[in-house]
Order: structure tokens, then sequence, then C-alpha cells
């Protein structure tokens, strides 16, 4: 490793040339990206499984108020829509140290077919939302002869 002076501080080049954050730029940004923001970062991560008789979706959704998740599923898409709106305060006295607000949205779409819609069931529980689609029962298909006509 060597040190090469950056324009307002020192940074820590690896030997393979990659730019190493410090240990001080890692501690201020972990105290400047509070824990309720996080799971605005990005997309949220999910997982689908599919068993005989249905489809599971399972999305974490940490740290998130289960009223603010709206879930729906039309023509055939579940969609998973999270739109919170926050405010994090620290007061001493009557000044704010501290004062953030938040506005955030995500969501995802997922494509599943020949699903029972009436018999979709969710929960949410320790920030993981889990669905289940039920499939539609499969008919047995028809055969026959055909007779052709005169």
């Amino acid at each position: 490793m060597s040190w090469v002076p950056g324009p307002w501080r020192r940074k820590r080049i690896s030997s393979d040339g990659l730019d190493l954050p410090s240990v001080n730029d890692l501690w201020e940004r972990f105290w400047d990206e509070p824990w309720p923001v996080l799971p605005f970062a990005g997309r949220f991560r999910s997982d689908i499984r599919e068993t005989d008789d249905a489809y599971i979706v399972e999305a974490e959704l940490p740290g998130v108020d289960k009223d603010a998740i709206d879930l729906a599923y039309h023509d055939g898409v579940l969609s998973i829509v999270v739109e919170e709106n926050r405010q994090v305060e620290e007061k001493k006295e009557d000044q704010y140290l501290r004062r953030e607000r938040y506005r955030g949205r995500m969501e995802r779409h997922f494509s599943l077919e020949n699903v029972e819609a009436d018999g979709i069931t969710a929960t949410f529980k320790d920030g993981l939302l889990t669905v289940t689609l039920p499939k539609r029962k499969k008919t047995p298909p028809s055969h026959g002869r055909i007779q052709i006509q005169d």
C-alpha cells in the first residue's frame, strides 16, 4: 500500500491501484446514512418460489411500516409498491442538532400467470413480506374422436 495525497486529504491506494476508503470515511458514512433510510438505497430484494399449488414471493423490506406497502395483482402482474415519508429528529432543548426528512418510493412488478386471484394471501412480519399466489386448478385435457360431417 502507498499513500497518495488527494486534493483535500490523503487517500490509500492499494498495490492493484484501487482507491480504498479510510476508516474515517467509513465511520462518517455510517453516521451520515441513518438506518431508517437504508431500505430506499435501491430496489428491495425478493425471492420467488414455485410449488405444485402456488407461487410464493418474499420481499425483504426492513424498517418499512406495513401501512406504507401497496400490494396489487392485475392482469397477471403482482405489484409491490412501497412509499414512505419519514422524518428523523434529534433535539437538545430548543435547538436542532439534527433534523432529516426523507420521502422514498420503491416498486417491483412480477409477471405470474395462471393465478387464482381470489385466493392470494399476504403476511408481513419482521420486515419480510410473503405473498402466496395459488395456481388455478388444471383442467384435464379433453380428447376424443371427431366425426367428419358430409
